[in-house]
């Protein structure tokens, strides 16, 4: 006779070992494969590593094949700065590759760190008209991931960066005093996006949008607009930029608007 209490266990024991061993293979080998060397059924296996996508466990990177998620990472302790910029490289880069084919733009991700916005993906412009690279980095103030960056800094450390000026002048439209980059901030926070409007090279215009969680800001993404300084509107870009941004945040925070919404009694409640 079956007992009925050994069913979860068991089940969670086989839905935990398909987790493992799908970490372990880190994507050399299909769903198919692992689950056949698990000896789980396939149909067994897409529907646990649904719910272990759904839930952030796992992140498929193509067709059948999956690594760890957001959740996985942080609970491994991989939170610190560079690898958290690492792993969110990993999941931004074919999806500003995407956005580079659909407009033709060069597109970054971007972080900051000791002051100094980073870049960490570069997408497009193989000609290296930019003048961008991964790896490389710049002042914050001047370049537009930077300036969104700033402008989700806790308050503290805002005044702390302020502190720093004056701030080189670098183009005629280069911001350089504390005030008038602290209003400046104020507006990109409240119109939820920034432009960097030839300060940091002449010609040279950016939009940038910040990648957002209810706890902080920790990375941005970009698109030039021009390399030429011709006429042009940035925001033009905007609602594929902010769709962009969007995408890349439910593949780093999945869980979040489970965590978020309320149970379903709650609802039933409130209703």
């Amino acid at each position: 006779m079956l007992q009925v209490g050994t069913i979860a266990p068991r089940a969670l024991a086989k839905s935990l070992a398909l987790l493992a061993r799908i970490i372990e293979n880190e994507s050399r080998s299909s769903l198919s494969v692992i689950a056949a060397d698990a000896g789980i059924p396939l149909s067994t296996a897409h529907r646990l590593v649904t719910g272990f996508e759904e839930t952030g466990f796992l992140m498929r990177i193509g067709r059948g094949r999956y690594v760890a998620g957001p959740v996985l990472t942080r609970l491994a302790d991989l939170r610190r700065d560079q690898d958290w910029g690492a792993f969110a490289a990993r999941v931004s880069r074919p999806i500003l590759n995407r956005l580079f084919r659909k407009t033709g733009r060069p597109t970054h991700l971007g972080i900051l760190e000791e002051n100094m916005m980073t870049y960490l993906v570069k997408a497009g412009d193989r000609q290296g008209h930019a003048i961008s690279r991964e790896g490389m980095q710049l002042e914050a103030y001047c370049s537009g991931i930077g300036k969104a960056l700033l402008a989700h800094l806790p308050p503290l450390q805002l005044e702390a960066y302020l502190a720093s000026e004056p701030f080189v002048r670098l183009t005629p439209t280069t911001i350089t005093s504390a005030a008038e980059l602290r209003r400046e901030l104020v507006e990109i926070r409240k119109r939820g996006y920034a432009i960097d409007n030839g300060e940091m090279a002449p010609g040279l215009v950016c939009l940038a949008v910040p990648i957002t969680n209810p706890q902080s800001v920790s990375v941005a993404i970009s698109l030039v607009a021009t390399l030429e300084g011709a006429q042009c509107e940035p925001t033009d870009y905007l609602p594929l930029l902010q769709d962009t941004a969007q995408e890349i945040e439910k593949k780093l925070f999945p869980y979040l608007a489970a965590a978020l919404s309320p149970p379903d009694n709650q609802s039933r409640r409130s209703a």
